[in-house]
């Protein structure tokens, strides 16, 4: 088989799997990555996910408080920690930040007060960035998240 023959196959694969999550409601665009991301934390800490992809401000309600999604599925050799941050005071009440390996298994996961992320967030640097290093308090071990049914289908066994 030649390499284009196989990348669409690969492809193909991919468009395949991508129906398949549509079907299940896991992701509701094409933000593959984020919209795993918002599944997972819905389907670990309970609640809802906002009736909108794209709601402002904020993607899952618990207990009527606000909760902001970002997930990241890192490569091998990327060492970046930290998330891009555009958000303004009120849009959320906590931000959740989901760290996955690029084969979706879970890493990290930080749930992070709006007060607190607010008061430390660097207003004098051109970009505004969550540094998760800044946040390890908020560090929540994969092992008591709530939903371990779940969380144990998402932890790569070694």
């Amino acid at each position: 088989m030649n390499t284009a023959k196989e990348a669409r196959a690969a492809i193909n694969k991919i468009v395949e799997g991508k129906k398949s999550l549509r079907e299940l409601d896991v992701i509701r665009s094409e933000r593959l990555v984020g919209e795993i991301g918002e599944w997972l934390a819905e389907s670990i800490f309970g609640g809802e996910r906002a009736k909108s992809s794209s709601q402002k401000g904020y993607d899952l309600i618990i207990d009527s408080k606000k909760y902001q999604i970002k997930t990241h599925a890192k490569g091998d050799k990327n060492n970046a920690r930290w998330t891009q941050f555009k958000y303004n005071k009120g849009e959320f009440d906590f931000f959740i930040i989901i760290v996955m390996s690029k084969e979706f298994y879970l890493k990290e996961v930080y749930c992070i007060d709006e007060e607190i992320l607010f008061s430390r967030i660097d207003e004098t640097k051109k970009q505004r960035v969550v540094d998760w290093d800044k946040y390890q308090e908020f560090k929540i071990p994969l092992d008591q998240l709530s939903n371990q049914e779940i969380v144990r289908e998402f932890i790569q066994n070694t």
